[in-house]
């Protein structure tokens, strides 16, 4: 096999290119989705551990993983189900800086059983215990073993030092062991401090003993012998107990019964949560759809390169067979030469897939979040591989062995180069793969042409503000240690300070900035007007979004102001409340009359906001998101508890925003050095957003294209091998007086009924195949006519020009050489 292979380096070049890149682009696909998806927490026995979880019957029913510390202590303390029941929390980040630009680390917050409930043995020092998870607890910190490496280089002197976070100094005690990155996949913890230590760093608003903060996820490790109905039931008749104990005291008999009707619920979590299965667990599975289809496209070019090739082996398997060789073993000797083709392939393609998949990593990280994910080849991966490989294999050689070992003898003993049966199958063969390889190729063209559009119009999409050379600061008082009756003067300060900056045209302050991906704050409106028109099952109530901003941040961001004025700073917490609402709010409450100077209420206690403004729409949160009704207050007349969460400023500048960066910290830096600053773009915000898109739609194009290219070069080396078979036939007709014109018509009529087939399957598996992808597209259907005209369009002008080279060689056949073989 190896010499058969030596002897055709082209051949064998090409072919083990081609099943690189498809064995490859499978196995990158696979190891994202068992990084993602699959694999389980390096723990141990993973399988034993359960996610609690809770639901609200009066809600709706839907289920909820974070609980308060509350919950989480009585779950704790009154369980009897779990051997090790332990809680952590995960997105958060501290800072190492102590004032300035943020230079931040990943931290979770753990219980004392964290660390031994999941089975880990620390790598030096000790891990976090019972006894440092206990109330008025001092900061103690596990290290992640990665950030021991990197930032220690794995020096055992790190235990018993302190590190700064938020200004608070925190004793190294442990490090965790390698391959652990936390419970969250797609994340990956650099420190790891007790959560009763949360109070030294809240301060004045700490969540421990708050009954609405929500921030603990809770799990447990089972007896291997309870099953998971079991666990159910004893979790169901615990509930009220651990609610109805939450209850506050001052609660009426229908509030107590309503915490008691709140059930709890375990879930299997021996796989860890995470955010990217429901981001990217439906794009990865399309992705591994449009792979495999590559992967198909590919082994048919093979097949049809290895019946090509059987064709100018038949005088070699001629004698073999007079030799006395059976069928069965040319056959056995083909699929050897199969084998080491895709051993070969898939040999180069999992060092294309290590290479492919930590691009993909980096695809989808973001400037604001990095994604990391464990893409060590593990046995199932592997496994994934050598499965891809075998299955090539059959794909691409089993029919070729069995068609070029069709044989006549008697014809070989003449001398014709084959049998006409056999010709005339092998033919009938490639036409049928060609065929097919156009099937898929237009799946793969209206697929991809569906996700590029898609992603088209959500990047240009009218968004309701200009995100060019906006620079973004955030920033937050809490940790300067500044009393809270100053922050608002102090943010203003800030503020004007940064408005008389050399380039920059103006400043804007806001609880929330565009696009950052925080859903915000939601509440209910009330308004009173003459025929007002139902929302929902109320009159003149909805939820909406609001923001707290600060005069300059309209202007900065560009948006329109349609009617009214902007806040001013006659607006103090001593005037009328008031508020600038978007189209969304005024067509929603006020429709056909005019806001400005109309009133809601909202709040509890309910209060009252005159409407000042009114500005047009603008995205929130997300570009797919349907238009929100949001409404702005001015940040001047913002609570004190509100400023708890910071404030973000945008700059517009008239130049690059990353040259201001040393500018702002000189200007914060001013008011007071231990202000922690974090800097990013607006453009960059926005760009965040379209990462899911721009994924499907980059690779989904990658993957057409390459489809495309494999289906020009199967028509073209199948009418090119058609024409070298039936090059005596063109002869005898143009000796007898055939145009050149009229054999140009034979080939093309052979071209076009291929194509013609390969279009009508290839449409019919697309309308069935592509309301999958639904849920992916933007401001497209999944029939939209113009991208599937588009798609048949392309294919058919790549197969003519594919296929027309071949069929004009034909028309230069010399009719002596085919009299002379005749």
């Amino acid at each position: 096999g190896l010499r058969q292979l030596r002897r055709n380096p082209g051949f064998t070049a090409v072919a083990v290119v081609t099943l690189a890149l498809g064995i490859g682009a499978n196995t990158a696909i696979f190891s994202l989705i068992d990084a993602v998806m699959l694999r389980t927490l390096p723990v141990e026995k993973p399988g034993q551990l359960f996610q609690v979880l809770y639901s609200d019957p009066d809600s709706g029913g839907s289920e909820s993983s974070i609980f308060t510390n509350q919950v989480w202590e009585q779950v704790r303390d009154q369980q009897d189900v779990f051997s090790a029941a332990f809680a952590w929390s995960n997105e958060n980040t501290f800072d190492l800086a102590q004032g300035g630009r943020v230079h931040t680390v990943d931290g979770i917050w753990v219980s004392g059983r964290f660390f031994s409930a999941l089975g880990l043995r620390s790598a030096a020092g000790r891990l976090i215990a019972d006894s440092d998870d206990r109330k008025g607890c001092p900061a103690v910190a596990v290290l992640s073993n990665g950030y021991w490496q990197d930032h220690d280089g794995g020096a055992n002197r790190v235990i018993g030092s302190t590190l700064s976070l938020q200004s608070h100094a925190v004793e190294v005690i442990g490090v965790a062991p390698p391959g652990f990155f936390g419970m969250a996949v797609g994340k990956r913890f650099d420190i790891a401090l007790p959560i009763c230590a949360t109070s030294i760093f809240d301060g004045e608003e700490p969540r421990l003993a708050n009954s609405s903060f929500l921030f603990l996820n809770v799990a447990g490790r089972i007896d291997p012998k309870m099953r998971r109905a079991q666990l159910n039931a004893r979790l169901r008749a615990l509930s009220p107990r651990v609610f109805t104990a939450l209850s506050p005291p001052n609660s009426t008999p229908e509030e107590r019964q309503a915490y008691s009707k709140i059930r709890l619920e375990a879930v299997p979590v021996g796989s860890g949560i995470s955010a990217l299965r429901h981001q990217f667990g439906e794009p990865l599975e399309i992705l591994m759809a449009a792979v495999g289809l590559v992967l198909l496209i590919a082994c048919a070019n093979i097949a049809s390169l290895m019946l090509a090739r059987g064709a100018a082996r038949h005088r070699e398997i001629t004698i073999r067979l007079a030799l006395g060789a059976s069928r069965v073993r040319l056959v056995q000797q083909l699929l050897t030469e199969c084998v080491l083709l895709s051993s070969a392939g898939a040999l180069l393609g999992i060092l294309f897939a290590r290479w492919c998949a930590s691009l993909l990593v980096r695809t989808i990280s973001t400037t604001q979040n990095t994604v990391f994910l464990n893409l060590s080849f593990d046995g199932r991966t592997f496994g994934f591989g050598l499965a891809t490989a075998a299955l090539t294999t059959f794909l691409f050689g089993l029919l070729p062995a069995l068609w070029s070992t069709r044989v006549s003898l008697t014809s070989a003993i003449k001398g014709s180069p084959s049998s006409e049966a056999g010709r005339s199958l092998r033919l009938r063969g490639r036409k049928l793969i060609v065929t097919s390889q156009v099937a898929l190729s237009l799946v793969l063209l209206v697929a991809a042409g569906l996700l590029l559009r898609s992603f088209v119009k959500l990047a240009t999409l009218d968004i309701g503000f200009d995100r060019n050379n906006v620079l973004l600061v955030d920033t937050s008082l809490k940790a300067s240690g500044m009393r809270p009756n100053r922050w608002n003067a102090t943010y203003s300060e800030i503020e004007s300070g940064l408005s008389a900056l050399p380039g920059v045209l103006s400043v804007g302050r806001s609880l929330i900035s565009p696009m950052s991906g925080a859903e915000g704050v939601d509440r209910t409106i009330h308004t009173a007007w003459k025929s007002p028109p139902r929302v929902g099952s109320a009159i003149g109530v909805a939820r909406t979004y609001f923001n707290y901003i600060s005069s300059g941040y309209l202007p900065t961001l560009r948006t329109r102001l349609l009617a009214g004025r902007n806040f001013t700073s006659t607006d103090v917490r001593t005037s009328q409340a008031v508020a600038i609402i978007n189209q969304t709010c005024a067509h929603r409450f006020f429709p056909n009359l005019n806001p400005i100077g109309k009133a809601f209420l909202t709040g509890i206690p309910a209060k009252r906001f005159e409407v000042v403004g009114l500005m047009e729409d603008s995205k929130y949160s997300s570009l797919r998101e349907e238009e929100r009704c949001i409404y702005f207050l001015p940040v001047s007349q913002a609570p004190t508890d509100w400023m708890v969460y910071g404030q973000t400023y945008e700059l517009r500048s008239g130049i690059p925003p990353s040259a201001l960066a040393a500018s702002v910290q000189t200007v914060v830096a001013g008011v007071s050095r231990e202000i922690p600053l974090e800097f990013h773009s607006l453009a960059e915000q926005v760009n965040d957003s379209l990462v899911q898109g721009r994924l499907v739609a980059l690779l989904s194009s990658f993957f057409g294209g390459l489809a495309l290219l494999l289906a020009m070069v199967g028509l073209y080396g199948t009418f090119s091998y058609l024409v070298t078979q039936r090059q005596p036939e063109f002869g005898v007709r143009m000796a007898l007086g055939a145009q050149p014109g009229s054999i140009l018509g034979l080939v093309m009529r052979d071209l076009i009924a291929v194509l013609a087939g390969g279009l009508a399957a290839g449409m019919l598996i697309s309308v069935a195949a592509m309301r999958v992808l639904h849920n992916m597209l933007f401001g497209l259907g999944p029939y939209d006519p113009t991208t599937i005209l588009l798609a048949v369009g392309v294919l058919s002008a790549v197969a003519l020009v594919a296929g027309y080279l071949p069929a004009r060689r034909a028309t230069k056949v010399d009719p002596m050489v085919a009299l002379r073989y005749e």
